[in-house]
C-alpha cells in the first residue's frame, strides 16, 4: 500500500467517525412529547428549537476537534509527508527522548541517508530506520496506548490497523520517528536502542 492510498483511506475513516459521531450524539436526544398547539407560530417556533439542539447537540466537541487536527498532522500535513532528509523527530510524544535525539539523527543518517521510503537489498528492512515487519507490527501495539488519548480510541484503532497493513517505509515520517521513541526508550530512555546497534558506524 502506498503512503497516498494510507493517507486517502485514514482520512476517510476520520471522517467516517466525525459523522457517525454527530449522528450517535443526535439521535440520542429525544424528541420532546408531541402537544397539540392551536398556534402554528408557536408549533413552528418550537419545531425550530428543537432542531437547534440537535444541531448544536452533533458538532463535533472540542475534543474531537484537537483529536481530528492531531490524526490529520500525522498522515497529512506537508511535514510528515515529507519523507526525505535528516531532521528534528516529529514525534515528540511520552516516549521521546531529547537526550537521545543526536543518536536518533546518527541511526537515520547510518540507516537510510534520510530517506524514509527506502528498502534494502533483501526488501526485509524498510524505512529511514530500517525495521522489518515483525517489529513493525509489535510497535504498533505499543504505541496504541499512548495515541487512543491522542485521536481517541476508535480513531486509534483504525489507524494501528491501517499501519499493520502498510509496509513501513510507505508509513508517513511521524509514525517512522513515533515508532523509533517507542521502541527505544520503552521501559527507560535507551533500554530499546539494541534493534539499532550495528550499522556501517556506531551511533
Amino acid at each position: 500500500m502506498t503512503r497516498s492510498t494510507l493517507t486517502r483511506a485514514m482520512l476517510a475513516v476520520l471522517t467516517l467517525l466525525v459523522v457517525s459521531t454527530g449522528v450517535a450524539q443526535a439521535s440520542s436526544q429525544e424528541p420532546p412529547a408531541a402537544v397539540d398547539s392551536p398556534n402554528p407560530e408557536i408549533a413552528s417556533a418550537e419545531h425550530v428549537s428543537v432542531s437547534a439542539a440537535i444541531a448544536i447537540a452533533s458538532a463535533p466537541t472540542q475534543v474531537q476537534i484537537r483529536q481530528s487536527s492531531f490524526t490529520e498532522f500525522t498522515l497529512s500535513s506537508p511535514q510528515t509527508l515529507d519523507m526525505v532528509g535528516v531532521q528534528p523527530s516529529l514525534y515528540r510524544g511520552k516516549y521521546y527522548r531529547k537526550a537521545i535525539e543526536s543518536r536518533r539523527l546518527c541511526i537515520v543518517k547510518r540507516e537510510s541517508e534520510g530517506h524514509y521510503y527506502s528498502v534494502n537489498h533483501t526488501g526485509s528492512y524498510r524505512g529511514a530506520y530500517q525495521v522489518s515487519a515483525a517489529l513493525a507490527e509489535g510497535a504498533t501495539w505499543m504505541m496504541l496506548p499512548e495515541h487512543q488519548r491522542l485521536m481517541g480510541v476508535a480513531l486509534a484503532q483504525a489507524t494501528m490497523a491501517q499501519l499493520r497493513a502498510t509496509k513501513f517505509n510507505a508509513w508517513p515520517r511521524y509514525w517512522q520517528d513515533a515508532l523509533f521513541s517507542t521502541v527505544a526508550n520503552w521501559k527507560h530512555t535507551g533500554s530499546g536502542l539494541k534493534h539499532w546497534a550495528g550499522g556501517r558506524w556506531h551511533c
